[in-house]
């Protein structure tokens, strides 16, 4: 499958340095309030930063039909 060919030529070169995540894993890991996510690796914050921005355009093209939906007697649209 294409899927798979694509990510086995991608293992193995990831940027990241698996003794860096190690150390920022254990890090969060004694923090007592760690976040609910953590993207390790500037590939890993790219890709989740190009759906963020995908899913954010998405919602404003159909954010007239999501407002639609509210009920009229409440004015309250931000």
């Amino acid at each position: 499958m294409r899927l798979f060919a694509s990510r086995e030529s991608y293992n193995g070169r990831q940027p990241g340095d698996p003794a860096k995540a190690a150390a920022a894993l254990l890090h969060v890991a004694s923090l007592s309030e760690p976040p609910l996510r953590l993207l390790l690796g500037s590939d890993s914050y790219a890709a989740a930063e190009k759906s963020a921005l995908d899913k954010i355009e998405s919602d404003k093209h159909w954010k007239d039909v999501s407002f639609s939906t509210d009920d009229s007697s409440d004015e309250t649209h931000v």
